[in-house]
């Protein structure tokens, strides 16, 4: 069974030896993908306690951990400055490179994807979303009519989070938590919107198309800002929308909806083509995002507020 980040970082910081320290860039590399190393950061800061995260520092020298020095000091290792000497520092560091197998996982699924669409009606649209609050992860799942666009039901789910988030992996953080709350439902959506990419992704498989193969739902990938792919003004636009562009294929599009000042981007998940992708981000669309992500955005940050309120009453 593959190690979960939690195991993976705990062996990586295991094999720090006593009196010497890591950077989280050589973490990040050692998990799988530099552009984790914010992530390892961000993840020793919230979980102190983790075995050998005072061994862990910055590029420069300073340790993550707030309270790292006084372990440092026992091993030997003193402060100047707050800064831990490069002669210190290891150069190469052994462990389980769990992201390398979780993009392996991204590209044999983007096999599975399918661009074509059975050109049924759609009843319904479904809309999912995620908020959070230290470890707990708060997913609302919601069905709308298609064509009134008004809500006919919704469901909220809590659980537990083990990943980071960790930018192009989106899908291993947040999948658990939707599909708590999409089998919630009483009914599935015809068509599911996910907040997050699809194809336009660097494997090809965002989180739209992760959720849309693993429950076998048609899926659009909507999101705000642009992770991959080359915005193409020049070439002809769809329904008023700027083709995005991977490797000469069109991927996505980046649409403007007439209320709001700032695009957002339209991609396949899974069993649609791109171009009712697009028709469908725009039918659902009153404002400036698609209506089933709104829904569900507000609820969930209601939810994780509301949980958080009472957390606080009860400490």
């Amino acid at each position: 069974m593959a190690l979960s980040f939690r195991e993976a970082l705990g062996s990586c910081l295991a094999a720090i030896p006593p009196g010497r320290v890591t950077t989280c860039g050589l973490v990040a590399r050692t998990l799988g993908d530099v552009r984790a190393a914010r992530s390892v950061a961000t993840w020793i800061l919230e979980h102190p306690d983790i075995p050998g995260a005072h061994r862990v520092v910055r590029a420069d020298g300073r340790p993550v951990a707030p309270s790292a020095a006084g372990g440092l000091a026992r091993e030997g290792v003193r402060l100047r400055g707050g800064r831990v000497a490069e002669s210190r520092f290891l150069e190469s560091l052994s462990g389980a490179a769990v992201l390398e197998d979780l993009r392996e996982t991204q590209r044999r699924l983007a096999q599975r994807v399918e661009e074509v669409d059975d050109g049924k009606e759609l009843g319904t649209f479904g809309g999912v979303d995620v908020a959070y609050a230290g470890d707990r992860a708060f997913a609302v799942a919601v069905r709308l009519d298609a064509r009134t666009l008004e809500t006919i039901e919704t469901c909220e789910r809590a659980v537990d989070v083990d990943f980071p988030y960790i930018p192009t992996y989106l899908a291993f953080r947040e999948y658990p938590a939707v599909r708590a709350a999409l089998e919630g439902l009483r009914e599935r959506p015809d068509l599911l919107f996910v907040d997050g990419h699809g194809r336009l992704h660097p494997a090809l498989f965002g989180f739209a198309c992760y959720a849309g193969v693993q429950l076998d739902l048609p899926t659009v990938g909507i999101a705000k800002h642009p992770l991959a792919g080359k915005l193409v003004p020049s070439a002809p636009r769809m329904l008023g929308a700027i083709p995005v562009e991977m490797d000469g294929v069109v991927r996505g599009f980046a649409w403007t909806p007439p209320r709001a000042s700032r695009p957002f981007y339209v991609s396949v998940g899974h069993r649609i083509s791109l171009e009712r992708a697009l028709r469908e981000a725009q039918r659902s669309t009153r404002t400036r995002y698609p209506e089933p992500l709104l829904v569900a955005d507000r609820i969930t940050k209601e939810e994780r507020d509301k949980k958080n309120t009472e957390r606080s009453a009860s400490g």
